[in-house]
C-alpha cells in the first residue's frame, strides 16, 4: 500500500487547481505593494531606515496572517466530513487517522504555505538595503513556518474533537486568541506582581505564546535581554512539539469520533440535563415558542436554545474581570488611552466576528440540507423567511452589541478633554454599528452562495475590515506625496484621520450592504432552491 495516499493525491489534485497558482501571485503582489508604499514615503527612502521598515512591515502581517490562517483553512475541514457521512468511508479501507489528518492538512493548509512562501522573496529585498541582518531574516522565517503550522495544527485538532462548524471555529479561535494574547497579559501581570518580579516566571509562563517568539525573532529585543535567545529557543521549540501532540491526538482522535456510539444511561440523563438548561423550563419554553412563532417561525428557529450567546457573554464577562484586575493591581497603566482603544479594537472586532459566522451559517446549512425548499414550499414569503433571520440576529447581539457601545461611552468620557478624542471614538462607535448591519447582510447573502460558511465569512470580513484600511493607506499615501495642500496640518491632526476614516468606511459599507440587501431580497427564491453543483457549472 502507498504510503499515506491521501497525502499523494491531495498533492497531485492541488497541483491542478489555478487558485494553487494564484494564490502565489497574489501573496507576491501583495508584499510588493507593501514596499511600494514604504518606500514612497521619502523619510523611509534612505538605505539605512527603509530596510527595517519595510521588514518590519512585511514581518507583522505574515506574523498575523500566520496566527490566525488557521480558523478558516482546517478548523472545518474534519468536522465537514463528519456531518456529511463521508468520514467513515474512508475508515472502510485500510486507512489509518494519520493518513487521513496528513492528507487533510495538506489539502487545507498548501495554499497557505504557498502564499507565504511567496512572500519571503519580498521580504529578503530589505537585506540588500542594508539594516537587516541575515539572521534576523531567519529568525523571522522561521517563527512564521512555525507559527503556520502550529495554528494550522490546533484547526484540525479542534475539527476532530467537534462536528458542528461553529464549535470548531469558536474553539480554535478561542485557543489561538488565549495563546497570542491572553498569555502575554497573564505574564505582564505576573510581571508586575511584587512576588515574582525579576524571578523569570512571567517570561516563562509566555514561552508556548506564539507573540512571544515573534517578539524576540527581530534583532534589537534580543541584544537587549541576556536570556533572550534560550527563551527563543524555547519558545520556538515548544511551540512546534505542541503542535506535532495536536496533530497525533488527532490522528488518535478522528477514527473514534466519526461516528455516533450510543450514550451510557447516565451520559444520556446528563445530555438531557444540559439541553433542559439550555431551553429553559418547559412554561416558559412553551410561551415563547409560541410567542415567537406568531411573529415569525423563523425567528424561533434561529433563537433556540439560551446556550446561542453564552460564550459571547462569557468572553465579555471574562475581559470585565481582566479589566477589574488590571485596575486593581496596576491603575495607572490600565488608565492609559493605549488600553482604552486595544480593549475596543478587540471586543469589536470579536462582535464583528460573531455576527458574521452566524449570519452565514443558518442559510448555508439550511440550503444544503433542503431546509430552505422546504421553508418555501409554505406559505411563508421569501421576504418574512430574511426578515425572521434579520430579528433573530437582533436578539440575539443586541445586549452584547449594546454593552460594548456603552463601554465605548466610558472611553469617550475618560479622556474627553483630549484632541480629537471625542470625534475619534464617536467615528469608531457609528461605524461599529455599520459594520454589524453591512456584514449581517453581506453575511446572509454570501453564506446563501456558500457551501462552507467559514469561507463566506472570511470573505465578508476581508471586505468590510480589511478593504477600508488598504484604501486609507492609499489615500494618506496619495495626500502625502502630493504637492497640492487640501487642509493644513492641524485639520489632520486634529479631525482629518476621523473623517477619513468615516467617509470610506460609510463607502465600503454601502458598496458591499446594499448590493447584498437587494439581491438577497430580490433573488432569494432562485438561489435557494438551485443546487450548489449546477450553479458551479454554470
Amino acid at each position: 500500500m502507498t504510503f499515506l495516499p491521501i497525502l499523494q493525491r491531495e498533492l497531485i489534485e492541488a497541483s491542478r487547481r489555478r487558485g494553487t497558482y494564484w494564490i502565489r501571485v497574489g501573496a507576491a503582489a501583495a508584499g510588493l505593494g507593501i514596499g511600494i508604499w514604504v518606500m514612497a514615503f521619502p523619510e523611509w527612502r534612505a538605505p539605512s531606515r527603509m530596510g527595517p521598515a519595510l521588514f518590519n512591515w512585511l514581518s507583522v502581517v505574515a506574523l498575523v496572517y500566520c496566527a490566525f490562517i488557521g480558523i478558516f483553512r482546517t478548523a472545518d475541514c474534519l468536522s465537514e466530513e463528519k456531518r456529511e457521512g463521508t468520514l467513515g468511508l474512508l475508515f472502510l479501507t485500510d486507512l489509518k487517522g494519520y493518513d487521513i489528518v496528513a492528507g487533510k492538512l495538506a489539502a487545507t493548509s498548501l495554499n497557505a504555505a504557498y502564499g507565504l512562501l511567496a512572500l519571503f522573496p519580498v521580504m529578503a529585498v530589505p537585506l540588500l538595503a542594508g539594516g537587516v541582518t541575515l539572521v534576523e531574516f531567519g529568525r523571522v522565517v522561521l517563527v512564521c513556518l512555525n507559527t503556520l503550522f502550529f495554528t494550522l495544527a490546533i484547526g484540525m485538532f479542534s475539527s476532530a474533537i467537534n462536528r458542528d462548524e461553529r464549535r470548531a471555529m469558536v474553539c480554535a479561535f478561542a485557543v489561538i486568541l488565549f495563546l497570542v494574547v491572553g498569555l502575554p497579559i497573564i505574564s505582564v501581570i505576573v510581571e508586575n506582581t511584587s512576588r515574582w518580579r525579576n524571578t523569570g516566571l512571567s517570561e516563562w509562563l509566555a514561552v508556548p505564546s506564539p507573540s512571544f517568539s515573534a517578539l524576540f525573532a527581530f534583532e534589537e529585543p534580543r541584544r537587549g535581554t541576556p536570556l533572550a535567545s534560550t527563551y527563543f529557543t524555547a519558545s520556538v521549540t515548544t511551540i512546534h512539539v505542541m503542535g506535532w501532540l495536536l496533530l497525533l491526538a488527532s490522528s488518535v482522535i478522528v477514527p473514534r469520533t466519526w461516528q455516533d456510539r450510543p450514550l451510557s444511561a447516565g451520559a444520556l440523563r446528563r445530555r438531557q440535563q444540559i439541553e433542559q438548561l439550555g431551553a429553559g423550563p418547559v412554561s416558559r419554553r412553551v410561551a415563547r415558542r409560541q410567542s415567537l412563532l406568531s411573529l415569525n417561525p423563523v425567528l424561533w428557529l434561529v433563537t433556540r436554545g439560551r446556550f446561542k450567546t453564552a460564550a459571547l457573554w462569557a468572553l465579555l464577562l471574562g475581559g470585565a474581570l481582566a479589566w477589574t484586575i488590571g485596575l486593581i493591581k496596576n491603575p495607572a497603566d490600565w488608565k492609559e488611552e493605549f488600553a482604552y482603544v486595544l480593549t475596543a479594537i478587540a471586543a469589536h472586532t470579536i462582535l464583528k466576528f460573531a455576527v458574521v459566522t452566524e449570519a452565514c451559517r443558518r442559510f448555508s446549512f439550511d440550503r444544503q440540507s433542503g431546509a430552505l425548499e422546504l421553508l418555501l414550499s409554505t406559505p411563508l414569503p421569501p421576504r418574512e423567511i430574511i426578515r425572521g433571520q434579520v430579528l433573530g440576529l437582533e436578539k440575539l447581539f443586541a445586549g452584547p452589541v449594546l454593552v460594548v457601545l456603552l463601554a465605548d461611552f466610558v472611553f469617550l468620557l475618560a479622556e474627553r478633554h483630549g484632541e480629537g478624542w471625542i470625534a475619534m471614538w464617536s467615528v469608531g462607535m457609528i461605524i461599529f454599528v455599520a459594520d454589524l448591519f453591512t456584514l449581517s447582510w453581506l453575511g446572509m447573502w454570501r453564506g446563501l452562495n456558500s457551501r462552507r460558511p467559514s469561507r463566506a465569512a472570511a470573505a465578508a470580513l476581508l471586505r468590510v475590515l480589511v478593504l477600508p484600511w488598504i484604501l486609507i493607506a492609499l489615500a494618506l499615501t496619495v495626500l502625502g506625496l502630493s504637492q497640492v495642500r487640501f487642509f493644513d496640518h492641524s485639520f489632520w491632526e486634529l479631525n482629518g484621520l476621523q473623517l477619513l476614516y468615516l467617509v470610506v468606511s460609510v463607502a465600503v459599507n454601502a458598496l458591499f450592504g446594499l448590493p447584498a440587501r437587494r439581491r438577497l431580497l430580490t433573488q432569494f427564491r432562485e438561489v435557494a432552491t438551485q443546487r450548489f453543483e449546477s450553479r458551479h457549472r454554470k
